[in-house]
């Protein structure tokens, strides 16, 4: 309800209540029955880009600060002179690392349960944070393939960023589903930084697979990806839309 309806209706039902028996305005009952009609008759459920636009707001401060952090690392190896294409993979996970602790956070504050009986329900909220995250993530990765496409190929870059991204978020989600409800952040968090620490690993063992040449298979790789993180979000989703009713429960809530 907009503040300006929700003054009327406030002010509708003061006037009401206020009224003396034998000498009230006869057109005061109309009015709050037609009040609260048009009350009644708003749509259970906001619009999409409402719901969209509201999650910018609420999904906390944490995941934007994690994103700017990212950012601001980028930056600084850019201007410190550092191939910034060395970091891909650990670019991407980052960004996965950061959206994760926003879209799972409803799991871990015990509010999955609530959120499942209202009208936008978890899954609708999970949907709203992980568009509006994942858009801030696309962004952020083809504005770091753009500065690193002066030392390396462009589309190289992507995909070596895309398929860890891809493969922290399946990861994340995987782990958030699988723990109890209080640890689900955390697990998510704790997967996407494995799979940071594995493309640092890579890079320093196997340089080579990072090479432009190598882009046809990273692509690939970024596809089969895809694949496991939708799989892994639709999973995410359909055990929201239950409040999680199969997953472990922690030993408190037990006794």
């Amino acid at each position: 309800m907009k503040l300006r309806e929700k003054r009327e209706l406030e002010d509708t039902l003061r006037g009401y209540y206020r009224m003396e028996p034998d000498v009230g305005d006869a057109g005061a009952p109309r009015a709050l029955v037609e009040a609260l009609a048009a009350e009644l008759a708003r749509p259970m459920r906001p619009r999409a880009g409402t719901l969209l636009a509201g999650q910018v707001r609420y999904i906390g401060a944490i995941s934007w600060a994690l994103h700017v952090l990212v950012v601001m690392t980028v930056v600084l190896l850019a201007t410190s002179g550092v191939p910034v294409a060395s970091a891909a993979g650990a670019v991407g996970a980052s960004l996965a690392l950061a959206s994760l602790a926003g879209v799972t956070r409803s799991r871990s504050c015990g509010m999955a349960e609530l959120e499942a009986a209202c009208a936008v329900n978890t899954p609708a909220i999970a949907c709203a944070r992980a568009i509006v995250l994942l858009c801030a993530d696309a962004l952020v990765l083809f504005m770091f393939a753009l500065m690193s496409s002066k030392s390396a190929d462009f589309w190289s870059v992507c995909a070596q960023a895309c398929a860890p991204y891809l493969v922290a978020m399946g990861a994340g989600f995987l782990a958030a589903r699988r723990v109890v409800a209080a640890d689900a952040t955390i697990a998510a968090v704790a997967a996407a930084t494995a799979v940071c620490g594995a493309c640092i690993v890579a890079r320093a063992l196997c340089p080579a697979a990072f090479a432009p040449a190598a882009a046809a298979a990273w692509w690939l790789a970024a596809i089969a990806a895809c694949t496991f993180a939708a799989a892994e979000a639709r999973a995410w989703l359909r055990a929201a839309a239950v409040a999680f009713v199969d997953a472990p429960v922690s030993a408190r809530l037990v006794r």
